[in-house]
């Protein structure tokens, strides 16, 4: 009886309409392994933006007919997510996405809603220098929190007004010393530049560092069981030269 009278539901249908053209071509089986190497699970801190960048650089990589290029989207795309994100897709009714624009806006809708951007942009707004990092370390901070918020339309000069109000009075005139004046009085393109200049030279320094740290290495190794005296004195000179690099 139960047979008989049990209504079998049917099976779901697919959110994403394939178009008939899909027939005609094969996806490259080392592209879908690529794809599927790279799965956005739509976890709170994953990036949809950027898994769309990813994922249309694997698709580059691999060339098919123009009249194709949507199609091959539309089929492999599906195939980059897991988790939360394969669910969300999933239970989208039936035909609801026919294009590629159409999947895309839906899964940046879902995966980085209004909510999340104003909370980022609310964060940049705020943004206060952290007391433990440097100028540096608070400007690559900052550089960031500007990635994540896509879409977050400030000019460069608001992002350096913001930076720099946030920052401590003393840090701000180390900054006003490195410019030679008031920091904000620089054009918004001359004031970013400073900021940049001053990343790559912290760089450059701790690279030196990790070279003079090696040459200390090499030399006490070569040296070992020679005259120490002459150790001494090479240690000395690179001591010497640390001194004036750190200056």
């Amino acid at each position: 009886m139960w047979a008989a009278d049990h209504v079998v539901a049917p099976t779901p249908g697919f959110a994403i309409t394939i178009p008939e053209t899909a027939n005609e071509f094969a996806i490259k089986g080392n592209h879908l392994t690529l794809v599927k190497g790279n799965q956005f699970d739509g976890r709170n801190k994953t990036d949809p933006h950027k898994h769309i960048h990813e994922f249309l650089g694997i698709y580059d990589m691999f060339k098919y007919r123009d009249t194709e290029n949507e199609v091959a989207r539309l089929i492999m795309f599906p195939l980059s997510l897991t988790g939360e994100a394969k669910t969300w897709l999933d239970e989208l009714n039936e035909g609801t996405i026919k294009t590629w624009d159409e999947l895309r806006t839906a899964f940046i809708s879902r995966f980085f809603p209004p909510a999340l951007f104003d909370r980022l942009l609310g964060e940049i707004q705020a943004f206060s220098q952290h007391e433990k990092k440097s100028l540096t370390d608070d400007w690559l901070c900052m550089k960031e929190m500007l990635q994540n918020c896509h879409g977050h339309n400030l000019s460069k000069g608001n992002i350096i007004k913001i930076f720099y109000h946030g920052l401590s009075e003393i840090t701000q005139e180390v900054l006003n010393a490195a410019a030679g004046g008031i920091f904000l009085f620089k054009t918004p393109n001359q004031a970013y530049q400073l900021l940049e200049d001053k990343v790559l030279l912290k760089l450059d320094w701790a690279k030196s560092q990790k070279t003079k740290s090696f040459l200390k290495k090499t030399v006490a190794f070569t040296d070992e069981g020679s005259n120490n005296s002459n150790t001494d004195k090479i240690m000395a000179r690179m001591d010497a030269m640390t001194l004036k690099m750190d200056a």
